[in-house]
């Protein structure tokens, strides 16, 4: 079993730390190491140990214990945070393979560093003592922040079941039941197209279409708000109908067969 091991520190002109920010530190670093484990598929059974404490400040080294992890794994687990405390704003905060979620956590992470002090992360060269240093400047990581909170606009489509109707709210809007996520998306429309939303309803078990501006944060995708333009609903797919398509297209897949065409899908997708 290989070893899995980076070095975290605070430098701080005095020696030691108050007990409250060492609580906050130990949990966002966990968390971050954590978010990057599951962008990475490590094993989730692991625990994050830290040792070596010495007294500049705070410094110790973070170790992934009790989790079953080989060389390869260590080598992606290591190239990943080193690019995830080196990216920039050129890259657009974007490190492929690595969700949003763990940059904005090594954001908050640097953030805990007060006026004249620096949080950086330390990078074995593989089994040698010698550690390569990343600085995660306060700076850096405002902007980080301010880049994947920020609220975005887009044209866009849910299909998914009409959970429940506000109609005299203002502006009046209804849930649905995303089909994807099966998350509740609130959407708004406007007073004349009631008649649309009404028709829609006709048939409970219906899943409608839906179309319009949606706002939603860069972090997690989640939305916030779906303007509605157009919507119909969508006849259910019987059974039989449903098998009438298979083999319909067999030059689609070119040489692969269907279950080879899905698994490169889903590895181009990975990022494999």
């Amino acid at each position: 079993m290989a070893r899995l091991r980076v070095k975290i520190e605070l430098q701080r002109p005095a020696a030691g730390i108050e007990m409250s920010k060492l609580e906050r530190l130990s949990k966002t670093t966990q968390q971050m190491l954590r978010s990057l484990g599951e962008d990475l598929h490590i094993p989730a059974d692991g625990t994050w140990v830290a040792q070596k404490f010495y007294d500049q400040g705070l410094g110790f080294d973070a170790v992934y214990e009790t989790g079953d992890v080989d060389e390869l794994q260590v080598e992606q687990y290591i190239h990943a945070l080193d690019h995830v405390a080196t990216v920039d704003a050129a890259e657009r905060w974007a490190v492929r393979g690595v969700s949003p979620r763990t940059l904005v956590l090594s954001a908050r992470m640097a953030k805990l560093a007060d006026e004249g002090e620096t949080i950086r992360v330390g990078i074995y060269n593989g089994q040698a003592p010698a550690v390569s240093w990343r600085p995660l400047p306060r700076s850096r990581a405002e902007s980080i922040i301010e880049y994947y909170e920020q609220v975005v606009s887009y044209r866009g489509m849910l299909q998914g079941l009409i959970h429940s109707l506000f109609k005299e709210s203002d502006p009046p809007y209804f849930d649905l039941r995303d089909i994807a996520s099966k998350e509740l998306v609130k959407c708004y429309y406007k007073p004349e197209q009631y008649d649309d939303v009404y028709a829609a309803l006709a048939d409970k078990r219906a899943v409608v279409l839906v179309s319009g501006w949606i706002q939603t944060r860069r972090s997690d995708r989640e939305i916030s708000k779906f303007e509605v333009d157009k919507i119909r609903s969508v006849k259910l797919v019987s059974k039989s109908e449903l098998e009438k398509f298979f083999g319909s297209a067999p030059g689609w897949t070119g040489d692969l067969t269907t279950e080879d065409f899905i698994e490169a899908v889903r590895k181009r997708d990975d990022g494999q």
